[in-house]
């Protein structure tokens, strides 16, 4: 007879964990296809801000505010993973990004690019709080000797879906316009949330029912964020991204719009150059979780060392 705590505490392979953890195999299928549809429609916004307004600084705005959008509404996802059933908070964020990518179809005109702003901010509001609520269930779905390679594939998902996601966007963009874009979007989506439909997942919250309500909710953001204040070491690792995001990675972004838009400029508004950027960033970036864990493995202390190197560097 195994020991059943040895076959939990084993490290499995990325093959295995996926032929083998059903619930995770439909919540990384969801995950690859939400991430398609960011991609496609990453392509077709920049793609068409950049032909309504000819603006470097409109492009840059885009940006910056999905770059907010998801930084402000994030800690919010982590609330409300708290408090609610994870599996039903995933399917709600999918059902709504869906249908706010339709919003996209109405912008034709430049006196509408605030549309364009609005939907972009709701819609990465709704990834904002995605993300944490997935990164939050995934500990439930998979136990201790899974966890390694879930975070590694979940993490190389990401790169991977950027390179393959943004190649084929910026080719359907290109050759068939922006607007089949965010229709395939939208797809995604409600895709996505039949995925995690399937997952069998019920667990319950040790928060007391007068704990659940928005007051509450909104006072446990607040504190959050106090806490933030009072931590200041905490507060500069958790703006590390977005400081460099604003700084750095925005004005970059406009340069490689401007780039594809009117220098190498293939499909309509540029949109198969971007997209074909895109996709070298997505291969430079995929093989660094898969060969991190190679070199670092599964050791927390190892993991620490590498996070703080980055940091640092």
């Amino acid at each position: 007879m195994v020991d059943s705590s040895k076959e939990l505490r084993r490290k499995v392979g990325y093959l295995e964990l996926i032929r083998n953890n059903a619930n995770f195999r439909n919540l990384w299928f969801g995950q690859i296809i939400s991430l398609l549809g960011d991609w496609f429609n990453l392509i077709a916004s920049a793609s068409l801000i950049s032909m309504l307004t000819q603006s470097g600084l409109a492009v840059g705005g885009l940006f910056v505010i999905r770059m907010l959008s998801q930084f402000l509404a994030s800690p919010v996802g982590g609330v409300l993973a708290d408090r609610y059933n994870r599996k039903n908070l995933l399917i709600v964020f999918d059902l709504s990004r869906g249908v706010i990518v339709l919003g996209f179809l109405l912008i034709r005109t430049p006196s509408q690019v605030w549309l364009l702003y609005t939907l972009t901010a709701a819609q990465l509001a709704f990834s904002g709080m995605f993300f944490p609520t997935r990164n939050a269930i995934l500990p439930d779905l998979v136990h201790s000797g899974e966890l390694g390679a879930a975070n590694a594939l979940t993490s190389a998902t990401w790169s991977a879906m950027l390179a393959f996601g943004a190649a084929l966007g910026g080719i359907v963009a290109g050759e068939w316009g922006i607007q089949p874009s965010f229709i395939i979007d939208s797809l995604t989506f409600f895709l996505s949330a039949s995925f995690i439909y399937r997952l069998k997942y019920q667990k319950s919250y040790p928060i007391e029912e007068d704990g659940k309500n928005l007051l509450a909710a909104f006072s446990e953001y607040t504190e959050g964020l106090r806490y933030l204040n009072e931590e200041r070491q905490v507060l500069m690792i958790a703006l590390q991204k977005a400081s460099i995001a604003i700084a750095v990675t925005s004005i970059f972004q406009i340069i490689q719009v401007a780039i594809s838009s009117q220098i190498f400029k293939m499909g309509e508004g540029g949109s198969t150059s971007l997209g074909l950027i895109y996709a070298m960033v997505g291969i430079g970036t995929g093989l660094g979780p898969i060969m991190a864990r190679r070199f670092i493995g599964d050791s927390e202390s190892r993991l620490k060392k590498a996070v703080a190197s980055h940091l640092c560097s």
